[in-house]
C-alpha cells in the first residue's frame, strides 16, 4: 500500500469535489450600508496593520443610517467568533450566469473583516482579518499581485474582473447604491465601499492539491503514512531529531492531570497519538502541553483545527502558557499581535548566557519541587510507621530484646533492610549468610534468632525511631509543606515557560534571523502576499527559529509551503468533525501526528456516497484500507483510533454535577470523573424548564418560544450575566431568534450580555456561562422532527455547552426519547454528592466524633478520580481533610493534593499522631481550626487547573 495511492483515493473522495452553494447576494444576510467614497472605509481596507502605529479609523455616519449600522454591529456581536462583519469595495451586482443558471448577485470584489465599535456618537473601524479578493482568481500569483496593488481606479477593477472570468462590465461611481441595481437588467460594478455581513462560500480544489501531493517525493515518511500504513512506521531522522533534555519535562509550563500527563508522554515517541475526552476534560489544554513538551525537546509543531475560532483559542492558550511565540499564519485577529512581538525583539538572538541562566533556573525550580515532594514523602512514611508502632506497641519490649542495638540512635535502617534481603545468583546462599551475620552484629541479635524475628524487630525499631521524631515535632502536620508545594509548583511552571520562550531564540543563526524578519513582514501582508513570502523563506530556518505554528486546516494548504515532513509533529484538534481529505495536507507536512477530539459529539458532514467510495478504492488499489477510507462515515478521529489506542481524558473541569450528569450517564457511560463536586455546587439545581404553549408554523418557527427566549435574555442581562448562548436544534428557529434579537434588543444589551445565537451544529466547540435552549418542538410535530432532535450526538453537544446554568424552553407537554429523559433529569432536584465508608479505624472514629459535635462530616468524598478521606463543613465552608497517608503512596497523595487545589478546595490534615491518637481531642481541635472564616478573609482564589488555562472559579449555587 503506497501513500500516493491513498492520496489519489482521498482526492477522488474530497468533499470539495461536491457542488457547493455559494452565497451570491450578501445584502440578504443582514443588509448593506452603502458608504460610497468614504475615506475611513478605504483606509481601513487598504492599510497594512502594524500595531501600535496603526489606530482604529474613526467614522461618523449619516444620522439616518444609525439604525441599519447598529443592526449590522448587533449581527456581528451575535456571531463574534465568526467575524461576519465586513467592509467591501467595488460591488458586482445585477444578473449573471452561475453554473448555467441566471442568478442575481451582489458581491464585493474586495472585502475585509472588521469590528465596528461605538465611540460616543460615532464609530471606529477595527481591522479583524485579511483583505480578500472575490471572485477568487484561479491564478494565485495574479491574486497576490491584485492584492498588493489594490487601487480605486477602473483599471484595477477591470483587471480583477478579467482574472475572475468577467469582461466588459460597466463601472459606476460611488453615488450609485448597489441595492437598487441588483434587480436591474445589466451586470455592473459600483466603485464604492459598503458595510455588510457574511462572506461568499468559496470552495478550494482540494482534490487537485492532493493529486499534486501524490506526485511528490518524501510523502512516505510523513504522519499521513503513519496513519494509513499497517507496518510499524519509523523514521531514522525523527528518532534522532531534537535531543531530549535528558529528564522528564512533565510537568512543564502548564499543570497537568494524570490522564493529560499520560497523553503527553505517549506523544513523545508514538507516530500516531489519539487523545479523546468529553467536553470540559481539557483537550485543548492537553494539546497545548503536548506542543510545548515537543518544543522542549527541540522539535517543531504545527497545530491545526477546523475553524478560525478554534485556531485562535489554541493560539491564545499557547500565548498564555508563556512559552515561545506561536505563529498564527492564517486569517486570525491574533496574527498581528504575533507580528508585533516578532518585530519588537524576538528577531534578535538571546543575550549571551541567557539560555544557560534560565535553564539553571528551570532545573533549580524542578529540583525545589522534588525536595518538597521528598519531604512530604518522608513525613507520610513516618506517619505510617507511627501508626504501626501504636498498633503493635505491646510487642515492643520483645522486639527490643531481639535486636537491642537497632533501637539506638543513628541507626541506618535502609542499610539494615538491605543486608536482610536474601541474595540470589552465584554463591547466593553464602552471600546471604554473610549478610545475615552483618545484620546480627549491627543489631546486637543473638546467633539463634530467626530471620523473620530479626526482620520484625528491625521494623519495630524503625517504627519506634519514627515515633520519637514525630513526637518531637508535635505530630504530623503538612500545612506548611502544602503551601510550599503550591508556591514551588507555580515557580516551576513559570521557570519552564521562561526557558522555553528563549530556547528557540537561542538557536537562531543568521539564516533563522532572516527568516523571522521575513515572517514578521509576511504576517502583516495580505493572504496571497503572505503565501508567496512564505514560499521564498527557508522552511528549515523558519521552524528552527519559530517552532510553534497555529492555523486552520484550510490555511495549512492555502498558505504554508508544500514541504513533506516540514514539522516534526502535527496536532489536529476537533478531529471528530474533520473529514480525512481536509486533514491530509496537514498530515503530509508532519512526521508524527496527535489527533484530538470527542467521538460522542457531532460528526463531519460528507456528501460522498457509498458507491463513490467503492469506485475510488478499487480504482486506486486501496481496497485493503476501504474501512479506513470510508470518508462519509470515518472522521479523522475514527481513522486515528483505528491506527492507535485512544488516550481518554477522564477528568471533567467545567460544569457542576447537575449540568454534566445527564451527558455523563447517557453518552459517556460514566467514564467521566467530576472534579466539580465541591459541596458548594454539588446539589445546585442548574437546569430549569419553562413550559409554554407554542406551535411551529409552516416554516418551522415557534414564535411563542422566540418571545420567551427574548424575555429570559432581558432578565438575565439585567441580572448581570455576561455570557449567554441561545441554542436550538433547528435552523429556522435559530434564524427567527436572531431576527427577534436584532429587532428588539439594543446593541448595548447584546454586547453587555455576551449573547450568541446558533444551532447545535453552530455552537459545537463553544461554551457559555448560561445557555438558553429553545427546543421549538410540539406534541403535534412529526416523528422525523423528534428523531432529529433526539440524535445522541446532537444532544451530547446541546447539553454540555453551559458552565453554570441552562434554561430550557419547550412547548411539548409529552416529549419523547432522549429529549424527554433530559427534561426529566432537569426536573429532578440534584442531591449532594455521596461518599463511601472509610476503611480505617481512625477516620471512622474521627468522623463519629465530628458528627457528635454537629459538623456532619462526609467520608470517602469523590473528587475526580480521588476519594477525600473526610470533608468537614458545608457548601463554601467545606474543607477536604487528609486523615491518613494515601494507600497508593506518596505520588498518589501529592496528585490528590494538586487536583483538589486546582478544583478550588481548601485542604487540611488530621493525622492521628498530631492528636495523640485521640479522636475526641482531634474533633474538638478540628472544629476550631476549620471554623468558617470571617467574611472577606477567605476567598477561593482563581487557580490554574489542568483542564483549563485558567479556572473561571466555581459556579455559584442557584
Amino acid at each position: 500500500m503506497t501513500v500516493p495511492a491513498v492520496l489519489r483515493t482521498l482526492a477522488r473522495l474530497s468533499a470539495s469535489e461536491q457542488p457547493q452553494r455559494v452565497r451570491l447576494d450578501l445584502t440578504r444576510t443582514a443588509g448593506l450600508v452603502w458608504l460610497g467614497a468614504d475615506e475611513a472605509a478605504w483606509r481601513t481596507l487598504t492599510t497594512d496593520v502594524e500595531p501600535p502605529a496603526w489606530t482604529p479609523a474613526p467614522w461618523t455616519p449619516h444620522p439616518g443610517r444609525r439604525g441599519a449600522i447598529d443592526r449590522l454591529a448587533s449581527f456581528d456581536a451575535l456571531h463574534q467568533e465568526d467575524r461576519l462583519l465586513r467592509l467591501g469595495w467595488a460591488f458586482l451586482c445585477g444578473p449573471t450566469a452561475v453554473d448555467g443558471r441566471r442568478r442575481r448577485v451582489c458581491l464585493p470584489l474586495v472585502s475585509r473583516p472588521v469590528r465596528l465599535r461605538p465611540v460616543g456618537r460615532s464609530y471606529a473601524f477595527h481591522v479583524a482579518g485579511d483583505v480578500a479578493v472575490f471572485p477568487l482568481p484561479a491564478d494565485r500569483s495574479k491574486a497576490a499581485e491584485l492584492e498588493t496593488r489594490l487601487d480605486r481606479g477602473e483599471e484595477w477593477i477591470a483587471a480583477t474582473l478579467a482574472a475572475s472570468g468577467f469582461a466588459d462590465v460597466p463601472v459606476l461611481g460611488p453615488e450609485h447604491d448597489p441595492r437598487t441595481l441588483i434587480g436591474g437588467d445589466e451586470l455592473v460594478v459600483v466603485a464604492g465601499a459598503g458595510l455588510h455581513a457574511g462572506e461568499p462560500v468559496v470552495g478550494t480544489e482540494r482534490g487537485a492539491a492532493l493529486r499534486t501531493w501524490a506526485r511528490r517525493s518524501g510523502v512516505e515518511a510523513t504522519a499521513l503514512a503513519a496513519l494509513y500504513s499497517s507496518a510499524l512506521y519509523s523514521s531514522a531522522e525523527d528518532a534522532t531529531a531534537g535531543d531530549s533534555t535528558g529528564e522528564d519535562v512533565v510537568p512543564g509550563a502548564v499543570p497537568l492531570s494524570p490522564s493529560q500527563r499520560a497523553a503527553v508522554v505517549a506523544a513523545r515517541t508514538a507516530p500516531v497519538t489519539v487523545v479523546g475526552g468529553p467536553p470540559g476534560s481539557g483537550k485543548t489544554h492537553a494539546v497545548a502541553a503536548i506542543a510545548l513538551d515537543a518544543v522542549a525537546s527541540g522539535r517543531s509543531v504545527l497545530l491545526a483545527s477546523r475553524t478560525r475560532n478554534a485556531a485562535d483559542v489554541l493560539g491564545e492558550a499557547l500565548r498564555r502558557a508563556g512559552g515561545p511565540v506561536p505563529v498564527l499564519f492564517g486569517d486570525s485577529e491574533l496574527r498581528h499581535k504575533v507580528a508585533q512581538e516578532l518585530s519588537t525583539g524576538l528577531a534578535a538572538t538571546s543575550a549571551k548566557g541567557e539560555v544557560d541562566r534560565l535553564d539553571r533556573n528551570r532545573r533549580g525550580a524542578v529540583a525545589a519541587v522534588a525536595r518538597v515532594e521528598r519531604a512530604v514523602g518522608a513525613a507520610l512514611r513516618d506517619e505510617e510507621l507511627v501508626e504501626a508502632a501504636v498498633r503493635f506497641e505491646a510487642l515492643m519490649p520483645a522486639h527490643r530484646a531481639v535486636a537491642p542495638l537497632a533501637f539506638g540512635d543513628g541507626v541506618d535502617f535502609e542499610r539494615l533492610h538491605g543486608v536482610l534481603r536474601p541474595r540470589h545468583g552465584v554463591f547466593g546462599g553464602l552471600r546471604t549468610r554473610w549478610a545475615l551475620r552483618t545484620a546480627r552484629r549491627l543489631t546486637g541479635a543473638a546467633d539463634d534468632v530467626d530471620v523473620p524475628d530479626l526482620e520484625a524487630a528491625v521494623r519495630a525499631a524503625e517504627q519506634s525511631a519514627a515515633q520519637i521524631r514525630v513526637a518531637a515535632n508535635g505530630g504530623t502536620s503538612l500545612e506548611a509543606l502544602r503551601g510550599l508545594l503550591a508556591e514551588e509548583d507555580a515557580r516551576g511552571h513559570a521557570a519552564v515557560a521562561a526557558w522555553l520562550a528563549v530556547l528557540a531564540v537561542s538557536r537562531r543563526g543568521a539564516g533563522p534571523r532572516r527568516a523571522v524578519a521575513a515572517l514578521a513582514t509576511a504576517l502583516r501582508s495580505g493572504r496571497a502576499a503572505r503565501r508567496r513570502a512564505l514560499t521564498d523563506v527557508s522552511t528549515e530556518h523558519l521552524v528552527q527559529a519559530l517552532p510553534l505554528w497555529v492555523g486552520t486546516l484550510a490555511d495549512v494548504e492555502d498558505i504554508l509551503p508544500a514541504v513533506p515532513g516540514m514539522f516534526d509533529l502535527v496536532v489536529v484538534d476537533e478531529a471528530s468533525h474533520v473529514d480525512q481529505p481536509l486533514a491530509a495536507p496537514a498530515l503530509l507536512r508532519g512526521r508524527r501526528v496527535v489527533i484530538a477530539g470527542d467521538p460522542r459529539q457531532l460528526r463531519h458532514v460528507s456528501f460522498v456516497g457509498e458507491q463513490a467510495v467503492r469506485e475510488a478504492v478499487t480504482a486506486e488499489g486501496t481496497v485493503a484500507l476501504a474501512d479506513r477510507l470510508d470518508v462519509p462515515k470515518v472522521s479523522l478521529f475514527d481513522a486515528g483510533a483505528a491506527a492507535a489506542n485512544v488516550h481518554w481524558l477522564t477528568e471533567h473541569h467545567r460544569c457542576p454535577p447537575h449540568l454534566i450528569g445527564f451527558a455523563a450517564t447517557r453518552f459517556y457511560e460514566d467514564r467521566i470523573s467530576l472534579l466539580t463536586t465541591h459541596p458548594s455546587i454539588a446539589d445546585a439545581d442548574c437546569i430549569d424548564v419553562e413550559h409554554v404553549e407554542g406551535v411551529r408554523d409552516d416554516k418551522g418557527v415557534n414564535a411563542v418560544e422566540v418571545d420567551a427566549v427574548l424575555a429570559h435574555l432581558r432578565r438575565r442581562i439585567a441580572a448581570g450575566v455576561r455570557s449567554i448562548g441561545v441554542v436550538t436544534p433547528f435552523r429556522a428557529q435559530a434564524d427567527a431568534v436572531e431576527q427577534a434579537l436584532l429587532d428588539r434588543l439594543s446593541l448595548d444589551e447584546i454586547t453587555t450580555g455576551g449573547v450568541r445565537v446558533g444551532t447545535v451544529h453552530g455552537v459545537q466547540g463553544s461554551e457559555f456561562d448560561e445557555v438558553v435552549i429553545s427546543l421549538a418542538l410540539t406534541d403535534a410535530d412529526p416523528p422525523a422532527a423528534w428523531r432529529f432532535a433526539n440524535d445522541p450526538t446532537l444532544l451530547a453537544v446541546l447539553t454540555t455547552r453551559a458552565r453554570r446554568l441552562v434554561h430550557v424552553i419547550t412547548s411539548a407537554a409529552r416529549p419523547v426519547g432522549l429529549v424527554a429523559d433530559y427534561l426529566r433529569h432537569a426536573e429532578v432536584p440534584p442531591t449532594g454528592t455521596g461518599g463511601v465508608a472509610p476503611s480505617d479505624e481512625w477516620t471512622t472514629r474521627l468522623a463519629a466524633e465530628l458528627a457528635a459535635l454537629g459538623l456532619a462530616p462526609r467520608t470517602g468524598y469523590p473528587v475526580g478520580r480521588w476519594r477525600v478521606d473526610l470533608v468537614v463543613g458545608d457548601r463554601a465552608s467545606a474543607v477536604a481533610v487528609d486523615t491518613r497517608p494515601h494507600p497508593d503512596g506518596t505520588a498518589a497523595h501529592l496528585a490528590r493534593w494538586r487536583a483538589l487545589r486546582g478544583a478550588g478546595w481548601r485542604v487540611h490534615d488530621a493525622f492521628p499522631s498530631r492528636f495523640g491518637h485521640d479522636p475526641a481531642r482531634a474533633a474538638v481541635e478540628l472544629a476550631q481550626e476549620l471554623a468558617p472564616r470571617p467574611a472577606g478573609s477567605a476567598v477561593v482564589t482563581p487557580v490554574v487547573t489542568p483542564g483549563r488555562a485558567a479556572s473561571p472559579g466555581r459556579p455559584e449555587p442557584t
